[in-house]
Formats: structure tokens, C-alpha cells, sequence
């Protein structure tokens, strides 16, 4: 299943997704879905929800905390966004 973390600008989603990758995790930076948008940043950070709890701590952690997350649901064929409370 596909959680999405989301930032408060574009360049923290990029900064996150190269420590992950330094240790040999391929997540993605994307454009943050319509529904789940707010003011601000347009670039989300994709990836496995089993990581979670490593991406909230290593976002914390290098200065990047994530401002919500969300669990991408396919429900007839359409994708819905189910915030993760923390």
C-alpha cells in the first residue's frame, strides 16, 4: 500500500527522498494529488506505508518534518486519501 508524506515545500519531499536513497530505497517525489493539496507545497514524497515510522523520524530528524501523511486507498476504481493521524 502507497502512503504520501507532504512537506511544507518541494525541496524538503527531495531532501528526504535522497537519504532514503542513499540507503538503497527507491521512494518518489510526486505532485501532491488535487484533494489532499492545501496552500503551499505542489511536490508530495510517495513510498511504501511499512515506512512509515522511518520517514516521519528521518524527515524530523534532518529538518524536514512532515505537516500530514496520507494512505492512498483504491475504492471503485478511484483513488482515496485517508489521513494518518499522529
Amino acid at each position: 500500500m502507497e502512503c504520501l508524506a507532504i512537506y511544507d515545500s518541494g525541496n524538503f519531499a527531495y531532501r528526504v527522498c535522497r537519504i532514503f536513497e542513499k540507503k538503497g530505497l527507491e521512494f518518489e517525489v510526486i505532485a501532491t494529488p488535487c484533494k489532499i493539496s492545501e496552500a503551499g507545497c505542489g511536490y508530495c514524497l510517495s513510498f511504501p506505508c511499512e515506512y512509515l515510522k522511518s520517514v516521519l523520524a528521518e524527515s524530523l530528524a534532518c529538518g524536514c518534518p512532515v505537516r500530514a501523511a496520507y494512505k492512498v486507498v483504491e475504492q471503485n476504481r478511484k483513488r482515496e486519501y485517508i489521513k494518518i493521524e499522529r
